[in-house]
């Protein structure tokens, strides 16, 4: 039966090794474990973080703590390469499908851009964040992506190009896409497609049109099929 997996960003796996105690005082882990999964002395469960995953073994469980001993340490499943998901804002219930699927699939970071034809304007960048750890916690993957902070296509793409990364843009008439070895950028635009404005300002940075085939897509669709093809 698979383990259920929990990520604790402040602690530091590294060093712990078989038969150490580790005591877990995270008030929703606490909760979650002890009293959503009823866990019993002896369960198992897995955390991880980016200093590694182990194994663990309940010892105890308390309302404010639950003591574990590590059983093992776990290779953890990285991603292969660097993909960004530059997604233009669509509806917070899209958005936030989008990045629970690109998560799974191992999309590294994921950018929300406001763009010509932008239906909103904000996201619920806490519940965001949650949904994409959650979807890391269950796919296996042992980074969790980074989310970023709401900017303008403009400076998304200038700060992307500064960096050497190669960015693609979804486009009905581009080309199939290429074999990439480096950190890869997909850009998404919203229900309505790029505006002229969008494609204005793509001009001014060195992108690439990639086509996902003959067929309108949604968004959110587009965005799934989008990075599938740069992720292997």
């Amino acid at each position: 039966m698979r383990l259920h997996r929990f990520y604790l960003q402040n602690e530091n796996f590294e060093t712990l090794k078989p038969g150490d105690s580790f005591t877990c005082t995270h008030p929703e882990v606490v909760k979650q474990v002890g009293l959503v999964l009823r866990a019993q002395v002896g369960d198992k469960v897995r955390f991880f973080n980016n200093s590694g995953e182990c194994e663990f073994e309940v010892a105890s469980v308390s309302k404010k703590e639950i003591v574990f001993t590590v059983k093992e340490k776990i290779a953890a499943l990285i991603q292969k390469k660097k993909v960004f998901l530059v997604q233009s804002l669509v509806k917070k219930d899209k958005f936030e499908w989008v990045a629970q699927k690109v998560t799974e699939l191992g999309v590294t970071d994921i950018i929300p851009v406001t763009t010509e034809r932008s239906e909103k304007k904000g996201l619920d960048e806490k519940r965001l964040q949650k949904i994409i750890t959650e979807a890391t916690e269950q796919s296996g993957w042992g980074r969790v992506p980074t989310l970023h902070e709401i900017t303008s296509l403009d400076a998304t793409l200038q700060k992307l190009n500064d960096e050497k990364v190669s960015i693609y843009i979804l486009d009905m008439d581009g080309k199939a896409a290429e074999k990439e070895t480096g950190v890869v950028a997909v850009c998404i635009g919203p229900e309505g497609g790029w505006g002229e404005q969008d494609k204005e300002i793509f001009k001014k940075y060195s992108t690439k049109s990639v086509s996902i085939g003959e067929s309108v897509l949604r968004a959110e669709t587009a965005a799934i099929v989008g990075v599938y093809q740069f992720l292997n």
